[in-house]
């Protein structure tokens, strides 16, 4: 199956980023198919958020946070969904 990537380096989320994320992790799930990865990139300033938050996050979709990779200011977070 073909990874989905969605990338939120540059993103202007007037709002909450906290609320950003979560909906955006939720997009992902939807988007996957049970046992599919998908990956979300974003800039660490903008998401400093530790990895439990962010795999409590994907639990709460019914996916599992594989990976947290850094590459200088960016961060890439990727998901595998879990059968429903």
């Amino acid at each position: 199956m073909i990874m989905i990537e969605e990338d939120y380096r540059y993103v202007s989320c007037g709002g909450d980023p906290f609320t950003f994320i979560k909906s955006a992790i939720k997009s992902m799930k939807i988007q996957l198919e049970p046992g599919q990865e998908g990956k979300i990139i974003v800039m660490k300033e903008k998401f400093p958020y530790s990895r439990d938050i962010f795999k409590a996050m994907a639990a709460q979709n019914k996916m599992d946070l594989e990976e947290l990779l850094f590459d200088g200011e960016e961060m890439s977070l990727i998901f595998i969904r879990n059968p429903d």
